[in-house]
């Protein structure tokens, strides 16, 4: 599994960065995240073999006063 933090809702679709390539950002269908997840999310995701979401867990929540560079 790796590490994202869901930067954004843009259209249909989720922005995830992946945390170990800063410069990496994915693109997830947004209907398969939006129910349990906020931009600023620091999210964990396993993909199948087929580039779909396997497995997402909310490794920890967004909050304005809190700086997720150190997670």
């Amino acid at each position: 599994m790796n590490t994202y933090v869901l930067e954004r809702y843009e259209n249909d679709y989720a922005i995830l960065i992946q945390q170990s390539l800063a410069n990496n950002e994915i693109m997830v269908l947004k209907e398969r995240l939006i129910a349990f997840a906020q931009p600023g999310d620091l999210l964990s995701i396993d993909f199948d073999q087929m580039g779909n979401l396997r497995q997402v867990e909310v490794i920890a929540r967004f909050e304005e006063d809190r700086d997720l560079e150190g997670v």
